[in-house]
């Protein structure tokens, strides 16, 4: 029986490893209804807060070193984006308009990265 139920709980842990996973702040009002909104229109979608034991774990298998809590973490594939374009991987999961905004990735990055880290500085203000 034990046997069995360590073959269940690993497997379960292996299918949420492979599932895309968004780590985001959860102290920031507008970064948990993006994560929440993500999962409705995613069902496969994973969340975990970046303060999480677990968000920490799993970043750091993927040999992230430096965890920012100002940044959206994206892991697909064992892929791990960051910032916009982690905004853009994950838009382009999401079914139509919505995906529409992963065309935005054909701007630099550098560009992208920019306007993501003034929404970033100021992201608390936002009232939802």
């Amino acid at each position: 029986m034990r046997i069995i139920k360590f073959l269940i709980h690993t497997n379960k842990k292996l299918m949420m490893k492979s599932q895309p996973l968004i780590i985001y702040d959860s102290k920031c009002k507008f970064c948990s209804k993006f994560a929440s909104w993500c999962t409705l229109k995613n069902n496969t979608f994973q969340t975990i807060p970046v303060r999480d034991r677990e968000a920490k774990t799993r970043l750091r298998e993927l040999d992230v070193v430096f965890i920012n809590l100002n940044t959206i973490y994206f892991i697909n594939d064992k892929k791990v984006y960051t910032k916009s374009e982690a905004v853009f991987e994950i838009m382009k999961l999401i079914s139509f308009p919505w995906n529409i905004f992963s065309l935005f990735r054909i701007l630099p990055l550098s560009l992208t990265n920019y306007f993501y880290e003034v929404f970033a500085k100021y992201r608390y203000r936002i009232k939802i």
